[in-house]
């Protein structure tokens, strides 16, 4: 079974530009846009439906995270064959939603930073609970297999949900204050990023133990910074950036040697896989540009720009 948050590269892109509240849609072949639609708020992350016709975006609001400006309290709706907003979900409060997956039961869950919460919605009735996990969530990543999902606070623990039962059931603490997180597809393994820390930590998904700590060469250890972390969808990479320090590392996910890192334009962010698995993008924000590159050298091989504040790409199949 795919896992819905970690799938296989396909022909289409969409990618997320927060600061100019905009999404494009590219072919990925060419790396050139076939549209571009307005987003009523600062649209930072993706999450697409089973059936690959649907992604859903948070709405967080502008500006960042402790550095909010108008915090927003929306989940917007889009068409991908149409290429087109549909509707927008009212979750109800100002939660500054920010990271969002989707699982096996097909319940949106995303981050309420500001109700110190997680969101469970569902997408048909749009009726939204929230479940509090005692502080600032950020993001978020599904185990399937386990049944559980794994939320970044922003402190030096990570909160547990139990999908079924929407209550927090652990809170594994780690050796410095975290940011980034990611599953692997088969939902074994947690890897979260350290934000006071040069390094990664793996988890056990099932155990709950922190197994390992995994240090990131060529990034900055003394400066305070956001790290992210996603692993490609055939479980081949870990890869890493480190957003001060406009650096990205890239690892075999057997044995977590770091074979790769590059600098980056300003501000990387978020990853997306491109089809075939050779090739990944990272999106550099504050330059408003994502670049592909190789996984297993770091080359870049083609950048592409975008509208202000890219933060979030994925490659998608058509939609069935």
């Amino acid at each position: 079974m795919i896992d819905l948050n970690n799938r296989p590269g396909g022909p289409n892109l969409i990618v997320t530009a927060k600061t100019a509240h905009k999404v494009h849609f590219l072919d990925a072949a060419t790396l050139t846009t076939q549209a571009t639609i307005d987003m009523p708020g600062s649209t930072h992350e993706l999450a697409l439906s089973a059936d690959g016709r649907t992604a859903y975006g948070t709405v967080y609001g502008d500006g960042i995270f402790i550095k909010r400006v108008n915090p927003d309290r929306r989940m917007v709706v889009i068409d991908l064959p149409s290429k087109s907003l549909t509707r927008v979900i009212d979750l109800g409060a100002v939660y500054a939603p920010h990271g969002v997956m989707m699982d096996n039961f097909g319940t949106l869950w995303c981050s309420g930073e500001l109700g110190n919460a997680v969101l469970a919605i569902d997408p048909k009735t749009d009726k939204v609970e929230a479940v509090d996990v005692g502080s600032t969530a950020h993001w978020v990543a599904v185990s399937h297999p386990t049944g559980k999902l794994f939320v970044s606070v922003k402190q030096d623990w990570l909160a547990v949900v139990d999908l079924r039962s929407r209550k927090v059931i652990d809170r594994i603490k780690l050796p410095s204050i975290m940011e980034g997180i990611a599953i692997s597809p088969d939902g074994g393994t947690v890897y979260c990023c350290a934000q006071t820390a040069a390094e990664f930590y793996v988890i056990d998904a099932a155990s709950h133990a922190v197994t390992r700590t995994v240090p990131i060469d060529g990034a900055d250890g003394t400066k305070r910074q956001m790290r992210r972390v996603r692993v490609a969808p055939d479980n081949q990479y870990v890869v890493v950036s480190s957003n001060q320090d406009h650096h990205a590392a890239i690892y075999r996910a057997d044995g977590l040697k770091q074979i790769a890192s590059f600098p980056t334009k300003k501000s990387p962010m978020g990853f997306g896989f491109a089809p075939g698995g050779k090739h990944a993008y990272i999106c550099c924000h504050d330059d408003n540009e994502v670049w592909e590159f190789e996984l297993a050298t770091g080359a870049v091989t083609r950048t592409f720009p975008t509208a202000a504040g890219c933060e979030f790409i994925v490659a998608y199949d058509e939609p069935r």
